[in-house]
C-alpha cells in the first residue's frame, strides 16, 4: 500500500519506510502495560473506531502493539507510536515506532482515526497531547480515548506500582492525572477538537472512553 502520508520533512511510500526509532528521538522511558491485550476492549474500540480497509489510524502509546496487530486484519494504514523502549524491542509487529506522543513526527492531516488506550495518565502535558491530536487528524476525523475510571488518583496503578516499584505508594507516580469526561472537555477548549461522546465502559475493570472528532 502506498500512503500519503510524511514523516517531518521526508516523504515515505509507506509506513514500514519510516526511520527507524533511533533516527527519530532520543531512547527513553521503560513502563510497560499490565495487560497487553484487552479483547473486550477492543471489541468496544471496534465498535466506535468502525476501522476500514485503505483509512490511516495511529494508536498512541502502543506499548508492544497487540492493538496495532489485530487492527492490521482491517486496514494496512495502522502505526503505533510509543516512548517505551523496553517495550518496542519485544514488539509483536513492524507497525510501530519510538515517538513522543506530544511531539509526533507525521505532517499534519495525516491520520482518518486515532486511538489511544491508558495512555493519557501517564503524560505530563495533556494539553500538548491533544493539540497533536488535533494537528495529525484529518478534518471530520476521530479519536478515541480511553482512561481508568479513578475516585482516587492512582488506585488502579496499585498493581503496576507494586510491580515497578515493590511500592503500592508509588501509583501516583505511574497515574500522573485523575481523568473525566469534564477534565477532557476542559482540556481541549481553545483546540480544534470536538466532544462527541463520553461513557463508562466495563471490560476487565471500570474506565472511561471518550470520543472527539476534530472540526472542520
Amino acid at each position: 500500500m502506498t500512503t500519503k502520508n510524511r514523516v517531518g520533512n521526508k516523504g515515505v511510500s509507506s509506513f514500514t519506510d519510516m526511520p527507524h526509532a533511533e533516527t527519530l528521538l532520543p531512547r527513553v522511558g521503560t513502563y510497560k502495560m499490565i495487560h497487553n491485550f484487552n479483547p473486550a476492549l477492543f471489541r468496544v474500540l471496534l465498535k466506535y473506531l468502525k476501522p476500514k480497509k485503505g483509512e490511516e489510524i495511529l494508536d498512541l502509546g502502543c506499548s508492544r502493539g497487540f492493538y496495532v496487530r489485530e487492527l492490521e486484519n482491517y486496514t494496512e494504514g495502522v502505526i503505533g507510536v510509543d516512548i517505551s523502549e523496553s517495550s518496542l524491542k519485544e514488539a509483536v509487529t513492524q507497525k510501530v515506532r519510538y515517538g513522543d506522543i506530544t511531539n509526533l513526527n507525521f505532517e499534519a492531516n495525516s491520520f482518518d482515526k486515532i486511538y489511544s488506550l491508558h495512555t493519557i495518565e501517564h503524560v505530563p502535558n495533556l494539553k500538548q497531547f491533544f493539540s497533536e491530536i488535533a494537528r495529525v487528524l484529518k478534518s471530520g476525523g476521530i479519536a478515541v480515548i480511553v482512561y481508568p475510571w479513578e475516585p482516587i488518583r492512582g488506585i488502579q496503578a496499585i498493581v503496576a506500582a507494586l510491580g515497578q516499584y515493590k511500592n503500592p505508594f508509588m501509583a501516583r507516580k505511574i497515574h500522573l492525572h485523575r481523568l473525566t469526561p469534564k477534565r477532557i472537555q476542559q482540556l481541549i477548549e481553545g483546540i480544534s477538537l470536538s466532544h462527541i461522546e463520553s461513557k463508562l465502559v466495563l471490560a476487565l475493570g471500570l474506565q472511561y472512553m471518550t470520543v472527539l472528532s476534530k472540526k472542520n
